[in-house]
């Protein structure tokens, strides 16, 4: 039976991603030259959550997609933005039901794409084993588009599906095993710890050659079936790998050695625990470090924080950074690689980063994973909050019971916490412009929507043709424009010139590390995490 979903599940992915490239149109009729300017935008916002998909920002994608929402005057343009965000929800966060929500408003606000929601819609209850409740909606698509596009993947999952097993009123599907008591003692036995997992982390994917030796310059590197030496070069000739010029038959190749492996590539070299896997993706070599995650962490911690921090900052951090890495492990199965080694995941530098307060923060902690309702939590965390952590919701579009606004004293205490820019109004205008906005003649720039932090999520702009309303954070506050570091600010105008002052340090949701700095000199590490993720525990998952 497995087997057969396999089939029919590559039946259907293709029709998918056809559906969701959908190209945009035109429409018959004429734009303004600010709805032209708009669409630009939207389409822009779409095409960069893709890319922030890719490198696991999960909620950034989201707030990416509402602002091309928000943007675009053309109906197809808003619905492709809406079927992303519902793909972000239901494949990355944990949140069919939501991306479900989304589906139906479709549905119901675009006729001329309902027969595509409703078919979505469907194949999502499939993937979550819902399989009556798919079948219902796949019948209801067939009655309402007996000709539509995807009549044929309709029925062919259909026919695929078992009968759902029917529910007794007492039946619990959630139902934990049951922990027997020891014969001697009486006491319950503690559940079984899982094994160490091993992250695939992504050292580069944009280099064409490498070279790897050993980290000591002794011991030997071993191959699978190419051997041992103390030194290789790997390149490419088409489509085949070589090593040491020489093409081989083998698809990647496993470089192994009892201490660390040195690899240079590009104008990086790193020095790591573990495996190096290579092998050829898109025309370029595709360089994995294969590494035990509590191995990965003894660089992940120093890189993400100061060794000289409190050791239950420290901990505290290794448990977020852990946590985040499990995450993505457990949501990245389709893909080629779990973690990025940069800040596009978490910042890994290798063997040459390690630091012994740290190694001691990751050991003290082994295995500890927060948890809410028993999964694994999206652990996010910024620089600093600035006093006040955000709201995921208010922030991305989409929140977590875990991801809310509270005081956060200790933070204004850290670095980072406040900051003050200013621009003239020409400037504002000018940098605006470069990325398609034209606002010449600016008279205000005020805030339009705040959040439960007081952050400015949508700020309005008003100009001598009428008004734009932007969001703060993808528009006016991104790298693009003013750059930012948080939208908890002020606006203050004086003549022609604005000056944003502001508290915090990126998005601001959960938890913060300089707050957490300032937490750990008086605090366990458990109460930080607690205090930074509300609602959430922390379990030894290995």
């Amino acid at each position: 039976m497995k087997n057969k979903f396999k089939m029919i599940y590559k039946f259907i992915l293709p029709v998918l991603v056809l559906v969701f490239m959908i190209p945009v149109g035109s429409q018959a009729r004429d734009y303004s030259p600010v709805e032209l300017e708009d669409q630009a935008q939207a389409q822009w916002h779409i095409n960069y959550a893709s890319y922030l998909i890719d490198i696991g920002k999960y909620f950034e994608a989201l707030e990416q997609y509402d602002t091309a929402i928000d943007y675009s005057p053309v109906a197809k343009t808003r619905v492709n933005a809406m079927f992303g965000k519902a793909m972000v929800l239901s494949t990355f966060l944990d949140a069919p039901e939501k991306a479900a929500d989304l589906y139906r408003m479709v549905g119901r606000n675009y006729p001329d794409y309902s027969d595509t929601a409703l078919y979505r819609l469907g194949f999502l209850y499939y993937q979550m084993g819902r399989y009556d409740r798919a079948k219902s909606v796949f019948r209801q698509y067939l009655h309402y588009f007996p000709t539509g596009k995807f009549r044929f993947q309709a029925e062919a999952v259909i026919s695929s599906m078992p009968v759902e097993q029917e529910q007794k009123p007492d039946q619990k599907t959630d139902q934990k095993p049951v922990q027997k008591p020891d014969e001697k003692t009486g006491e319950k036995i503690p559940e079984k710890i899982g094994k160490e997992p091993t992250l695939r982390v992504c050292l580069s994917r944009k280099v064409s050659s490498m070279t790897v030796t050993t980290g000591s310059g002794k011991d030997k590197i071993c191959t699978d079936d190419l051997g041992c030496g103390r030194k290789y070069k790997v390149g490419m000739s088409g489509n085949n790998l070589t090593l040491d010029g020489r093409i081989v038959t083998a698809t990647r190749i496993k470089f192994k050695s009892k201490g660390a492996l040195k690899v240079s590539y590009g104008s990086e070299t790193k020095t790591v625990r573990g495996i190096i896997n290579v092998s050829i993706r898109k025309g370029k070599l595709l360089i994995l470090n294969l590494v035990e995650i509590e191995d990965y962490l003894r660089s992940v911690v120093p890189a993400e924080s100061y060794a000289s921090w409190p050791a239950e900052a420290l901990k505290a951090q290794a448990v977020a950074a852990r946590t985040y890495a499990y995450y993505q492990k457990m949501h990245r199965t389709h893909l080629f690689y779990d973690v990025y080694a940069d800040t596009y995941d978490q910042m890994y530098a290798g063997v040459d980063r390690e630091d012994k307060r740290t190694d001691q923060a990751v050991k003290q902690t082994a295995g500890h994973v927060l948890l809410y309702k028993d999964k694994p939590i999206l652990s996010q965390y910024t620089a600093n909050s600035g006093g006040f952590t955000a709201d995921a919701k208010a922030i991305f579009g989409a929140g977590k019971a875990y991801l809310v606004a509270h005081e956060d004293p200790a933070s204004l205490k850290g670095k980072m916490a406040s900051w003050s820019k200013k621009y003239s109004k020409k400037d504002i205008e000018s940098k605006l412009k470069k990325i398609g906005i034209s606002v010449p003649g600016i008279s205000s720039i005020t805030a339009l929507e705040k959040g439960p932090s007081g952050r400015i999520v949508k700020v309005r702009i008003k100009y001598k043709s009428g008004y734009r309303d932007l969001r703060t954070r993808t528009t006016l506050g991104s790298s693009r424009v003013l750059k930012l570091p948080d939208i908890l600010l002020r606006i203050d105008k004086n003549g022609d010139y604005y000056t944003f002052k502001g508290r915090g340090w990126g998005h601001g949701v959960g938890y913060s590390q300089w707050g957490a700095a300032e937490l750990g000199k008086s605090k366990k590490y458990d109460h930080i995490l607690k205090f930074y993720y509300p609602g959430s525990s922390i379990k030894q998952l290995w």
